[in-house]
């Protein structure tokens, strides 16, 4: 379990990332804000609900008596969330690879997190 502290500096280090990449996009790819940057945004911003979603879960899960069917609820709302706004960025023009970048930007973040707080054994 993480405490609030290590959660902060993930969402930082994801945010950061989404403004490196967003700004990197802007420069590559000019005059396709609502297709590309907007969909790294909205990727990234995604990421970090469901990751919310998943602190959430995880802080009550002691409190349910049937915890692996409260953990699958959960992990179905998550994705069908991660579909919806998906799908909905799509309709609006949002480029999908750009959405999957967005979202890396956060699973990026959660391993450059254990990357800089990895503690030696042995």
């Amino acid at each position: 379990m993480i405490d609030k502290a290590q959660e902060n500096e993930i969402r930082k280090i994801t945010l950061a990332l989404m403004l490196v990449i967003s700004g990197l996009s802007l420069l590559v790819f000019q005059g396709s804000f609502q297709s590309i940057t907007l969909g790294i945004i909205i990727g990234a911003m995604c990421g970090l609900l469901g990751f919310g979603m998943i602190e959430r879960m995880c802080s009550n899960i002691e409190l349910y008596t049937n915890a692996k069917g409260r953990g699958q609820g959960a992990y179905v709302k998550r994705y069908a969330l991660y579909t919806l706004v998906f799908a909905l960025s799509i309709y609006k023009g949002v480029h999908p690879l750009a959405l999957l970048v967005g979202m890396l930007c956060h699973k990026a973040s959660i391993v450059i997190y254990a990357i800089l707080h990895r503690k030696e054994v042995g």
